[in-house]
């Protein structure tokens, strides 16, 4: 292979690199499934898991809120996901009662098995 030949093949092979890593159609990897590998999959609202992150994330936002006179109460859990990270992400819409009205909000759960004694954490807390 001539030095003008290698340059040629090198150049053409950045070009191609180059232009795959620029493409705005590229799409994240997917499990079989369809499954975003990295991303958020459903997730069964009446599972243990789910329901305990649930009632974690209404008791901490009750409590974050400094009791304040507002009451809160899960309702139910209208639909969850989760995510795979260092642990578990739980997104959740609930459905809450606060001093007798009923509200709807959006949760995010940290769960991590080996954070003792205290393995969930509220990340975030939307009301919609």
């Amino acid at each position: 292979m001539t030095a003008k030949h290698w340059i040629s093949t090198a150049t053409a092979t950045a070009l191609l690199l180059a232009a795959g890593c620029a493409s705005s159609e590229h799409e994240p990897s997917q499990a079989p499934g369809g499954v975003v590998a990295g991303g958020y999959s459903e997730a069964p609202v009446n599972s243990a898991e789910v329901r305990t992150a649930a009632l974690y994330a209404v008791q901490a936002q009750g409590q974050a809120n400094g009791g304040g006179g507002s009451k809160l109460e899960l309702l139910a859990v209208e639909s969850a996901a989760q995510q795979v990270v260092s642990g578990i992400n739980y997104r959740l819409q609930l459905k809450v009662s606060q001093n007798g009205k009923t509200r709807t909000a959006e949760a995010v759960v940290w769960w991590q098995s080996w954070r003792k004694p205290d393995p969930y954490q509220l990340t975030s807390w939307t009301w919609k």
